[in-house]
């Protein structure tokens, strides 16, 4: 139980901390609202499942045996990110969803594959968290199985915080503002991957 104890923990620590997509889901909710965010929360939990089953099926391995595996990676991620900066910054006010859209399961999913935070999550949690005491497969399974469970309410935080704060913040000047705070943080969290 106690192991247990500690795999949650580590994985409600890892996923509800700042961090690219996290950024993402606080846009998406101040720009679109709750709602519409939740297919970003439910392929936050999915992605990660499925990097979670590959590193334990072999994957991690690869991923720490090839550091140029790692520098495509952040350089990927990298990449995207500024990409959705630039969608929210140039979106104009956040209640003009016309502009861009909200990620869906599928781009969510495939959204933590570039995600180098994710994959310090996954890594770690897969090879130093899970259960000593189990059969492997087993000991995995439960690590997948709590990632994403614990995944789903902290990703589900971010996207209404941001909600909230959209409508704390009223007039178009200052939804502008916010947008453009948005895109910032979505931008420097890309400096967070290189430190």
């Amino acid at each position: 139980m106690s192991e247990l104890a500690g795999l949650v923990l580590f994985a409600f620590v890892s996923s509800v901390t700042p961090g690219p997509n996290n950024a993402v889901l606080w846009a998406s909710g101040a720009r679109f609202g709750f709602r519409p965010a939740l297919p970003h929360v439910i392929g936050t939990a999915l992605g990660i499942g499925v990097m979670a089953t590959a590193v334990a099926g072999g994957l991690g391995a690869f991923v720490t045996a090839v550091p140029a595996a790692e520098l495509v990676l952040k350089a990927g991620g990298s990449l995207y990110l500024l990409y959705l900066a630039l969608r929210i910054a140039v979106g104009g006010a956040i209640d003009r969803p016309e502009v861009a859209r909200p990620l869906g399961v599928g781009r969510a999913t495939a959204f933590q594959c570039l995600n180098p935070k994710a994959w310090i999550f996954v890594l770690a949690a897969v090879s130093a968290v899970r259960p000593a005491g189990l059969p492997i497969a087993v000991g995995s399974a439960l690590v997948v199985a709590t990632m994403m469970l614990v995944v789903l309410p902290s990703s589900a935080a971010w996207a209404a915080g941001g909600t909230l704060i959209s409508r704390l913040v009223t007039g178009d000047r200052s939804r502008r503002a916010l947008g453009a705070g948005l895109a910032v943080l979505v931008a420097a969290s890309v400096v967070s991957l290189w430190i």
